[in-house]
């Protein structure tokens, strides 16, 4: 089976897992482009995290990079003060993401594991649009996306 990361990316994922279990295992590498649907938030931020949670989603599926992220619906078994997302983009990068909405601060444990990681050498993006999002990225080009 070959899934492919978007219409015309170029990024093939030979997958040997059945559709219907990566589905059920990755479920936003199947949910329709909603942040196409919606607008895309402005760059002052958005108003709902969940949107742009979803629009980090769709951007990451186009690369063909891997987004790993918990439930934002139910509890899971994280760290306390985890990013977001973890994404393992192409060369090798490791990008650490905490989203939040226009408004949003971070929680102590959020503010706590974002300062031991970076002293650790690691850096914990704190973005509040998909524009910000796009902009951790050096060889991102607002062509692109039609933006």
């Amino acid at each position: 089976m070959e899934l492919t990361a978007a219409a015309g990316s170029g990024h093939p994922m030979n997958l040997p897992i059945p559709t219907p279990t990566l589905a059920r295992l990755n479920p936003h590498l199947f949910r329709s482009q909603r942040a196409e649907a919606r607008g895309q938030n402005g760059a002052r931020g958005t108003v709902r995290e969940a949107d742009l949670h979803e629009e980090i989603f769709d951007e990451c599926r186009r690369r063909g990079w891997i987004a790993l992220h918990g439930s934002m619906a139910e509890r899971t078994c994280r760290t306390l003060g985890e990013p977001d997302f973890v994404i393992l983009a192409d060369g090798g990068r490791v990008l650490f993401v905490e989203c939040k909405s226009r408004t949003g601060k971070l929680s102590p444990a959020q503010a706590a594991l974002k300062f031991h990681a970076e002293k650790l050498g690691h850096t914990v993006q704190v973005v509040r649009s998909l524009q910000e999002f796009l902009e951790l990225t050096p060889d991102h080009r607002p062509q692109d996306h039609g933006r």
